[in-house]
C-alpha cells in the first residue's frame, strides 16, 4: 500500500491507497472535486450531526466531512476489501478511528451477499447484479449486503442529517432499503446520477430513475460548478437530461431533499 498527499479543504493530508488503483493515482484531482459535496454537507450538519458516507472509497469523502462534525459522528460504509484496507489506513494516518466508524458492507433493499466487481479503477467497482454480468471482465468477490435501515440499526445511529450515495447505479436500491430511516430522519442526501452507468451495470432508464427519485424527494437539485444549485422540477425535467446527456457526458451530482432548509447556508465553492 502507498500514501500520497491530498489537499481537502485547505488542508494537506495523507491518503492511503494502492498503486494499481487509477482512482488513487489521480487522488488529488479527486479531492479538489470535493467541494461542492463538502458544501452541502456544512449546510445541511449540524456540528455534532451525523453523515453516513455511503461508497466511502479510499477515504477522500470522509476527509472532507471530519471537520464539519468535530461532536458528531461519521459512518463509512465500503464493501470492497481492497478499498476497505485503503480505507482504515486513510483514517488511520489521519487520527481518526475513533471518529469515523467503517462498515465493511455493501446496501441494498434487502440484506443478503451479492457479487462485488473489483475493478482496477476502485471508483469503478460496484455491486454486480446477476442480470448483467455478461462483458464484465475482473476478479469477483462476495460481500454481505444489508440495508440502510438494519445498518443505523446495528450501529446504534440516533440520528441522520447527511447521506452521501456513490454506488455505481445502485442508489436506487440504497434508498429503497432506507424507507423508514429516511422518513424519521429527513437527512440531505448527495448522490451520484449517471446516465451511462445506470444503462451498462443496472439496465435502468435514466429518465425513469430521476422521476423516482422525485417522487421521493420533493426537492431535487442538480450541483453546478460556480453557481447556485439548479432546481429540478417536472417542467424542466427535459433540459436537465439534456444537459446531462449532452453537455455534461453522464455526470452529475444531485441533492435530494424534503425541503430547501439547507440552500440559504449552502455557500457556493470558489
Amino acid at each position: 500500500m502507498q500514501v500520497a498527499e491530498v489537499t481537502i479543504a485547505g488542508r494537506t493530508v495523507p491518503v492511503a491507497g494502492h498503486a494499481e488503483d487509477s482512482f488513487f493515482a489521480y487522488a488529488a484531482e479527486h479531492a479538489a472535486g470535493l467541494a461542492p459535496m463538502r458544501a452541502v454537507a456544512a449546510a445541511a450538519t449540524p456540528a455534532d450531526g451525523v453523515i453516513l458516507d455511503v461508497g466511502a472509497n479510499i477515504g477522500l469523502s470522509a476527509l472532507a466531512f471530519a471537520g464539519l462534525v468535530p461532536a458528531g459522528r461519521i459512518l463509512a460504509v465500503e464493501p470492497s476489501p481492497q478499498s476497505v484496507a485503503a480505507l482504515r489506513e486513510t483514517l488511520r494516518r489521519n487520527g481518526l478511528e475513533g471518529r469515523v466508524t467503517v462498515a465493511p458492507v455493501a446496501l441494498a433493499d434487502a440484506p443478503g451477499e451479492l457479487a462485488f466487481h473489483e475493478a482496477a479503477h476502485s471508483a469503478g467497482a460496484h455491486l454486480m447484479d446477476p442480470n448483467m454480468l455478461s462483458g464484465i471482465g475482473g476478479r469477483q468477490v462476495r460481500v454481505p449486503v444489508t440495508t440502510l435501515d438494519a445498518l443505523l440499526a446495528e450501529y446504534a445511529i440516533p440520528a441522520l442529517h447527511f447521506v452521501k450515495i456513490d454506488v455505481e447505479g445502485f442508489e436506487s436500491e440504497v434508498m429503497a432499503g432506507a424507507t423508514e430511516s429516511f422518513a424519521r430522519h429527513r437527512p440531505v442526501v448527495f448522490a451520484e446520477y449517471n446516465a451511462w452507468v445506470l444503462q451498462a451495470l443496472r439496465n435502468a432508464n435514466p429518465r425513469a430513475t430521476l422521476e423516482a427519485w422525485m417522487a421521493r424527494f420533493p426537492v431535487v437539485h442538480a450541483m453546478r460548478e460556480g453557481r447556485p444549485p439548479w432546481r429540478i422540477t417536472p417542467e424542466n425535467l427535459l433540459d436537465f437530461l439534456h444537459d446531462h446527456l449532452v453537455v455534461r457526458g453522464c455526470a452529475d451530482d444531485l441533492v435530494l431533499s424534503w425541503d430547501d432548509a439547507w440552500l440559504p447556508r449552502y455557500q457556493v465553492p470558489d
